[in-house]
């Protein structure tokens, strides 16, 4: 009877690890998906506003549409749509191009990750934290304290010609692995 109630007790366990699974599995999936929904979208409002304003070539003008639009997106979506955050899309979607910023969705970068990186002006050293992150799996505040330490600036790779750091990069891209003399003297700094 005791060896009965064990097993029964045993196989009990097993399905609820493996519907745990199922579950936290969907979860995950789910959440990558909506992630990237929200990056992808927010990019091409950025994208929307960028070609109707910036072409106008009026500053003020432009201030206003996205004051405007901001006002009557609050009105509909809530407050997640002020012109704070049209700003934020708009300056994405001038920093990053449609294939890259599909790569940093693809990569499962957050909208926070998105949006700190697009303020970075060095096209070099964005692509520098990118990598990082995507290798060491950083979240925004580690993004956020690497950036603020100067990592790129203290490394070896930023002292080689730039035509040797986009190699190096490109190679990062395509091998999915990355320079053990760049992770070494990044992680010496870190």
């Amino acid at each position: 009877m005791v060896k009965e109630t064990n097993i029964e007790n045993s196989q009990e366990n097993t399905l609820f690890s493996d519907v745990c699974g199922i579950i936290d599995n969907s979860r995950t999936r789910m959440a990558v998906y909506v992630n990237s929904e929200i990056c992808l979208t927010k990019w091409y409002v950025g994208k929307r506003i960028k070609e109707d304003v910036l072409y106008n070539q009026r500053a003020e003008y432009g201030k206003q549409i996205v004051k405007n639009l901001a006002a009557r997106l609050t009105e509909r979506y809530g407050s997640g749509w002020n012109d704070k955050t049209l700003r934020h899309c708009l300056r994405t979607a001038e920093t990053f191009s449609e294939e890259e910023i599909v790569y940093a969705v693809r990569r499962q970068f957050s909208w926070t990750h998105i949006k700190t990186l697009c303020y970075i002006n060095d096209l070099l050293a964005r692509q520098f934290y990118m990598e990082m992150c995507r290798i060491e799996h950083w979240d925004t505040r580690t993004l956020d304290a690497k950036i603020d330490s100067q990592l790129y600036e203290r490394t070896a790779i930023s002292r080689k010609p730039e035509e040797v750091i986009k190699k190096e990069l490109a190679e990062l891209k395509e091998d999915n692995t990355m320079n053990p003399d760049l992770v070494s003297c990044a992680m010496a700094w870190a």
